[in-house]
């Protein structure tokens, strides 16, 4: 998928999200409702040069654009998902010759408060719009997708830390407690879905950049503790640390924390001081000793260089040595305002060259046999072109379980499937490409 069909795509999503919020406010005459769907159907007649219809729907809980897929989500994309989710739509069919007719009467439909398909369907007919066509749903749709529950759970899990850093931006210190329930569920997932676990901390967001790292972090270090073998009640301390080591942030401008350029060394005394202000932060709220010192420590160097400078000179302790690498993964594959993501093997051999002297040797290795080739969560490309997300490893690193998404004319399957290149249903099927996130996420965000 080449670049100019991406911003396509794009600004498909943008465009339909303008018309339905401008709905709301004029009405279907006024230049401010007409505006955006022109842009929207001269981004839609860009792509019919090349197909019959452009599909816009959810699969997987991903909202799609033809074979773009908003793995990363934006304002516009979860607006436009929301709706689709309310109303039960898997999959719109707009079809050449969809006019401004058809767009406008979509976007009246669509700022109705009601919900449900069987509604949805009524209004669509009574409206006659004759090229906007919705598709049938499969068996298993709905709003969570395949992940169900633990799916909400993980987007629960942002929200109550994007609260944590509003009530410390506030002046309070909100109970310990509330992070502790999400380190509980994640470990329940841990005991039943590894894979699921290992294929959320993979997800990456931009507009929820902090809240969201902070998430993962908490789930790798729950994985990555479980696999060197970590006591039940450590790896709690390793998971709650994880999640609570960027809470010191909150006492950062949010210009300083997403300023796309180098920092002025005034701003970059400011960031060192957020371990230190953490484990304030995480001692106020009831957090224990473990806990704090973790936190604390989480960019003090194996070798004792790093900060905060007052820390021993002998380094980390345990848990923010772990602490320490995972944060540092999460970091460098994750979209940021400066810089472009990693890929999986592009970030482990970059902490490679940091063992010894800044991380630990032992806990980069453990993580490099935790991830693995194709880790859960990872496009890949089959040599059938077909594109399918990593959800697990297979019998052979090379040959993981792959759920399938797009086929091979980068069209959504009718319904959601699993694969496992390891055993004789793959028909001769590998993985040929990891596919560029560029280019199947959404890397920044729109208005």
């Amino acid at each position: 998928m080449d670049s100019s069909r991406v911003e396509r795509a794009r600004a498909v999503i943008k465009y339909l999200d303008n018309s339905v919020r401008n709905t709301v406010l004029y009405p279907p005459t006024h230049h401010n409702v007409k505006a955006p769907v022109k842009l929207l159907l001269e981004a839609m007649n860009r792509m019919f040069e090349d197909r019959e219809a452009v599909h816009i729907g959810v699969i997987n809980g991903i909202l799609y654009v033809d074979d773009y897929l908003f793995y990363q989500t934006n304002r516009n994309s979860e607006r436009i998902q929301a709706i689709f989710e309310q109303f039960q739509i898997e999959d719109l069919a707009f079809r050449k010759g969809v006019d401004e007719g058809d767009v406008i009467s979509l976007s009246l439909i669509m700022i109705l408060e009601e919900s449900g398909r069987e509604f949805f369907l009524h209004e669509m007919a009574g409206a006659a719009i004759r090229n906007i066509i919705p598709r049938d749903p499969g068996p298993g749709s709905g709003s969570s997708g395949v992940f169900g529950r633990e799916l909400d759970h993980y987007k629960t899990a942002i929200s109550t830390v994007q609260n944590l850093f509003d009530e410390v931006r506030g002046g309070a210190f909100p109970p310990i407690r509330e992070a502790e329930v999400l380190v509980e569920s994640f470990i329940d997932t841990l005991r039943t879905n590894r894979d699921l676990l290992m294929l959320f901390s993979s997800l990456k967001g931009y507009d929820a950049y902090t809240y969201q790292h902070c998430v993962n972090v908490g789930i790798l270090a729950l994985l990555l503790g479980d696999s060197i073998g970590y006591d039940e009640r450590t790896l709690k301390w390793a998971a709650l640390a994880g999640m609570m080591h960027d809470l010191g942030k909150a006492r950062l401008s949010t210009d300083v924390l997403n300023k796309p350029g180098g920092l002025t060394p005034v701003e970059w005394e400011a960031v060192k001081g957020h371990p230190v202000h953490s484990a304030e932060l995480v001692h106020g709220m009831g957090g224990g000793e473990e806990v704090v010192r973790a936190v604390e420590g989480h960019h003090k160097h194996l070798d004792g260089s790093g900060y905060p400078v007052h820390l021993p000179d002998k380094g980390p302790n345990p848990i923010a040595r772990l602490l320490a690498v995972v944060d540092t993964y999460d970091a460098v594959t994750s979209v940021r305002p400066y810089k472009k993501p990693m890929n999986p093997e592009e970030a482990l051999a970059d902490l490679q060259r940091d063992k010894g002297r800044i991380l630990d040797p032992s806990h980069v290795d453990a993580l490099m046999a935790m991830i693995g080739i194709y880790p859960p969560g990872a496009m890949v490309r089959l040599n059938s072109n077909e594109i399918g997300m990593v959800v697990g490893g297979g019998t052979a690193p090379e040959k993981p379980v792959v759920r399938m998404i797009l086929d091979k004319h980068s069209k959504p399957f009718p319904e959601p499937w699993v694969l496992n290149l390891s055993g004789k249903e793959a028909g001769g099927r590998i993985v040929a490409a990891v596919t560029d996130p560029s280019v199947h996420m959404l890397g920044s965000s729109s208005t």
